[in-house]
């Protein structure tokens, strides 16, 4: 089985970042731009199923990415970013310096704001995965867009040491499960 798993495209208008985890803004200019991109590099990749956050910056990459697909797009709530709760578009620089995330990127508890800790996040994605591969057959190709951090997190423990850096906004990090084990097969990142 191949995935091909997608970060939404840029929403920042500007340089203040905003924690954005269940809240929303749109894609920007250049982030449809990216997204647009990263369709024409997957135009040719066979995709049988296709998932997304409902969250609209995931909902609309998806659906620009299968413009080139004749793909049924299939909202899961289990593809959300993490819940940041109380801190859900406040300014980064206030967040990080609360120090809720630790430089080991598998770290971050927002419990304690009303929101989720990155295990239960990690736990979400599992079960979709879980449901996606008794649905579909180990020759099937299957998207899932989501964010950042959740997929970041999910993806890492996935490969377990394999290395991986943070994925860019646009970008697709392609995954083949061989006899029950994740390889990573390449990143694509827009041009």
């Amino acid at each position: 089985m191949k995935y091909i798993f997608v970060r939404h495209g840029k929403t920042h208008f500007n340089e203040i970042q905003l924690k954005q985890g269940w809240c929303d803004s749109p894609l920007t200019k250049q982030g449809i731009k990216e997204i647009e991109n990263m369709a024409e590099q997957l135009k040719d990749y066979k995709i049988d199923a296709a998932y997304t956050s409902p969250i609209l910056r995931a909902k609309y990459t998806a659906q620009i990415i299968l413009k080139n697909h004749s793909v049924l797009l299939n909202e899961d709530d289990r593809l959300k970013e993490v819940n940041f709760g109380l801190l859900e578009g406040l300014p980064c620089l206030f967040v990080d310096k609360l120090q809720l995330e630790s430089s080991n990127d598998l770290q971050m508890d927002y419990t304690g704001y009303e929101g989720e800790n990155i295990e239960d996040v990690i736990q979400r994605h599992f079960e979709l995965l879980n449901d996606i591969e008794k649905k579909f057959q180990d020759d099937d190709t299957i998207l899932m867009v989501g964010h950042g951090c959740s997929l970041y997190a999910f993806i890492k423990t996935l490969l377990k040491n394999q290395k991986l850096d943070f994925p860019q906004n646009a970008s697709a990090i392609i995954v083949n499960k061989v006899n029950n084990e994740y390889q990573l097969e390449t990143v694509l990142n827009p041009k």
